[in-house]
């Protein structure tokens, strides 16, 4: 792996020995404070809405995870924690885990009724510096451990200042959470310890990684993100491994595969692409103007639809060649876009929850 050396010359001993006196230099309320209940937190900021086992789950800021079984009633689940929450996933219908700022990680036993806190972007530095240091002692040949020890005391003087954006689960014991900076996180015991593995990335700059989707073929997956970031990453393998022929430097905030196993990507000023061959080859894919792209999802029907930031909805009928605008619209700013029930979609952003209903095309 080519990690970026620009200040590798660091003195390692020097490094070191803070590791035994790590302390938190910062304290945050809103990873003490319980999320406050409100009868309208279904109309504040939602983050993201998802879909698992015919339950909708709906995340936004100040620590509010919702649940609902049809899309309009919503129930405000028991969260211990006041930071913004961005993303989550259950690999089962009753376990579930979700991430957010402040390195927040949270894990649920109850599908979704109650959270209890598993991590948070605190021990991210301190950790990691633990962790870095001992691998830069057992093996000084190696280049990259003093630069990632380096930036783990970075984490470590900044705080926890660094959200986590998705959150994806294997299986109910091994999954991943990625963030900004590069963040990459890892659990094979359901959540019981979090293990870096920044070292098994080639994300050399550290860019953000916003986006994340299963691959065809068992436990591979690609990761999107900033600056034209994209990686694949295979969960045997213990890698994710850097595509350099993207052919676009803007950041990637949404991604999609479709039923043949292409993958669609979109992003800053609206500007989308699209892959057969896992990066390979590349085309621009074929839409009408929008603003950034920042969501999207598959329908049953196999249809993608990708969301502006300004409140498009576009779809796609030709495997994600080409999109048309959805004759529909939240009349909002949107974050976040999930097929609903009976015909419907689900949006999310500043205005709260909307359930739209979903034209045939």
């Amino acid at each position: 792996m080519g990690m970026r050396r620009a200040l590798i010359g660091i003195v390692l001993a020097g490094l070191l020995a803070p590791v035994a006196a790590t302390t938190y230099a910062k304290t945050y309320d809103v990873l003490e404070l319980p999320a406050s209940k409100s009868e309208l937190a279904s109309e504040s900021l939602i983050y993201t809405i998802r879909e698992f086992h015919g339950r909708f789950y709906a995340t936004g800021h100040r620590g509010h995870i919702l649940i609902s079984e049809d899309g309009m009633n919503w129930q405000q689940a028991d969260v211990p924690v006041r930071s913004s929450i961005l993303d989550i996933h259950f690999p089962t219908p009753e376990l579930g885990w979700a991430v957010g700022h402040e390195g927040i990680i949270l894990h649920s036993s109850d599908g979704g009724k109650s959270w209890s806190k598993q991590y948070d972007g605190l021990r991210y530095g301190s950790e990691g510096l633990v962790y870095y240091s001992d691998l830069a002692e057992k093996n000084p040949d190696n280049e990259d451990f003093p630069y990632l020890v380096e930036e783990m005391q970075f984490a470590v003087d900044q705080g926890a200042d660094k959200p986590l954006f998705r959150v994806f689960f294997h299986s109910p014991s091994h999954g991943h959470a990625f963030g900004a900076y590069g963040m990459i996180m890892k659990t094979e015991d359901g959540g019981e310890n979090w293990i870096h593995v920044l070292e098994t990335t080639e994300n050399d700059s550290f860019y953000h990684v916003f986006d994340f989707a299963p691959l065809a073929g068992e436990k591979r997956f690609f990761l999107s993100g900033e600056a034209g970031l994209f990686m694949i990453g295979d969960v045997e393998a213990k890698t994710a491994t850097l595509v350099e022929t993207v052919p676009w430097e803007g950041s990637f905030f949404a991604s999609a595969a479709s039923n043949s196993g292409a993958v669609v990507l979109g992003g800053l000023r609206g500007r989308m692409f699209r892959t057969e061959d896992e990066g390979q080859s590349w085309e621009e894919v074929i839409k009408p103007p929008s603003s950034s792209i920042v969501a999207a999802t598959k329908l049953d029907d196999g249809r993608l639809l990708f969301a502006g930031i300004a409140g498009e909805i576009l779809f796609s009928v030709d495997d994600g060649r080409s999109f048309n605008y959805l004759p529909v619209s939240s009349g909002n700013r949107v974050y976040t876009v999930e097929q609903g029930p009976e015909g419907s979609i689900l949006v999310g952003g500043p205005a709260g929850i909307q359930k739209l209903a979903l034209p045939n095309q």
